[in-house]
């Protein structure tokens, strides 16, 4: 369940293989990169540490690892929806997750 000071922003563009989810130009970094890495019925958090967006949730998920969110080679600051780029503000927190209906939503957390 998204919390109810969260505010949808949208869709996230994705594309799906053997039951895992990429966002369109993004992966997860850590030891390796990570495209599919999106699971339905599993809630994800984005937050900045100071350094770049991480994420955080996920069966595959090790125990003191960073994965960072990464696009085109560099720390990503956006990600691809519905209505367009959704820039990421640090200092805010974001939630991404399957549904309501079809499709991953990108939810912002209010402070």
């Amino acid at each position: 369940m998204v919390p109810r000071t969260a505010t949808a922003l949208g869709r996230l563009d994705t594309r799906e293989t053997g039951g895992l989810f990429r966002v369109r130009g993004l992966v997860l970094r850590a030891d390796a990169d990570y495209p599919y890495w999106l699971t339905p019925g599993v809630t994800y958090g984005l937050v900045h540490d100071g350094v770049s967006w991480t994420v955080s949730g996920g069966p595959w998920v090790a125990p003191g690892r960073v994965y960072r969110l990464w696009g085109s080679g560099v720390p990503a600051c956006s990600v691809p929806t519905s209505h367009g780029v959704a820039r990421l503000v640090p200092g805010l927190a974001y939630l991404a997750r399957w549904g309501p209906g079809p499709g991953w939503r990108l939810w912002r957390l209010a402070r």
